[in-house]
């Protein structure tokens, strides 16, 4: 049995980041019945942002005890995870940046020298920024590693009109609901299509 975590970094409790999360919930519950599944909402939990103290690199742990806690305790017995963020001007909107910014204890401990579990990226963005949406998935990728993630599949759903259903199979590594995809195929599908 396999724990799979979910976690919608979106600000935003209806959005679309919100419904791609949703239809990833069916999807997984259907082609993984056995599995135990997590869905985590950042806009429902009070995580505050790293002070840059280093405390946690003697201590092993963050001085500010909050929704961090429990979150990181998920995190440890989560065997895939995967992530629909929101793209703010390139990059992750900020309480998304305080949830990586807070897995800096993990920097200190073993967690980025052992296995390394599968991790899944979808952007989604109206589309627009010169500068796309990589910076999203390099801080993704960087704060997931300290963690013991690998981000294996980075998506791009960018554009008001993009097919938010279709995005989300690939983002899941299956094709309209098919066998999944190689852990480790990645996309950048809405950059190449300029949506």
């Amino acid at each position: 049995m396999a724990e799979r975590t979910i976690i919608c970094a979106s600000p935003r409790l209806a959005g679309r980041s919100a419904s791609a999360v949703a239809l990833a919930e069916g999807l997984l519950s259907q082609r993984f019945p056995q599995d135990t599944l997590t869905r985590i909402d950042l806009a429902r939990l009070s995580i505050a942002p790293c002070v840059g103290c280093d405390a946690c690199r003697t201590a092993g742990s963050c001085f500010q005890h909050d929704d961090m806690d429990g979150l990181l305790a998920t995190l440890a017995r989560t065997d895939e995870l995967f992530i629909a963020s929101p793209v703010y001007f390139a990059g992750p909107p900020a309480g998304y940046k305080a949830f990586l910014d807070r897995l800096q204890p993990l920097y200190w401990g073993d967690a980025r020298h052992g296995r390394r579990r599968p991790a899944h990226l979808l952007a989604v963005g109206e589309g627009g920024d010169p500068y796309g949406w990589e910076p999203l998935a390099v801080c993704t990728c960087s704060a997931l590693h300290v963690a013991g993630f690998s981000l294996q599949r980075s998506v791009g759903c960018i554009g008001a009109h993009a097919p938010l259903e279709e995005y989300v199979h690939e983002w899941l590594g299956m094709r309209d609901g098919e066998e999944p995809l190689p852990p480790d195929a990645t996309s950048a599908k809405g950059n190449e299509h300029g949506r």
